[in-house]
């Protein structure tokens, strides 16, 4: 999972670590995108793109619903 948000904090961490890593500063930037990528896998988290794809599903999905739901009380007006 590449996600540029992730690749900032951790530029940002290794840059903040005191002193000099010196050739430990690759090995350090790849363990900590696995670490963060496998505890965001974990979190079940998804990307804005996916949530707003399933967000405009559930509004027509709602929709849908409300419409049904009014078709339903005609036609319960109509047999009582």
């Amino acid at each position: 999972m590449q996600i540029p948000e992730i690749d900032k904090l951790i530029q940002s961490v290794v840059e903040n670590i005191p002193g000099k890593i010196g050739p430990f500063g690759d090995e350090l930037q790849d363990y900590l995108r696995k670490s963060l990528s496998a505890t965001l896998k974990k979190m079940d988290i998804v990307t804005r793109h996916e949530f707003d794809i399933q967000s405009a599903v559930l509004q027509k999905t709602r929709k849908k619903v409300d419409e049904m739901e009014e078709v339903i009380k005609k036609l319960e007006s109509k047999l009582l």
